[in-house]
């Protein structure tokens, strides 16, 4: 199955980036979204979904550690938006 999930807007707060670029958040959402839409779950999750024209604003789920990068918590919240189970979340490693 192939997925599509294109982003076309989305608004961040400068003060939420903390010295993060927005290349290196594009790029750990991006790995991140991958990675969790090809877990157990999520496919079927999707195809009862269908097309989303938009998702409702979300908020941001906090830091777990001082050290998490803004693209797994962006990752997170896209995945609560889309309605797949928690369940199909995979660990992210943080670099």
């Amino acid at each position: 199955m192939s997925i599509e999930l294109h982003i076309e807007r989305l608004v961040i707060d400068e003060a939420l980036l903390g010295g993060e670029s927005a290349g290196s958040v594009r790029d750990a959402l991006e790995r991140e979204l991958t990675q969790r839409l090809a877990r157990p779950g999520a496919i079927d999750t999707l195809r009862g979904l269908g097309t989303v024209a938009a998702l409702p604003p979300a908020t941001l789920p906090a830091a777990m550690h001082p050290q998490q990068t803004l693209g797994p918590r962006i990752a997170t919240a896209v995945q609560q938006g889309l309605g797949i189970p928690a369940t199909s979340r995979i660990a992210s490693k943080e670099h």
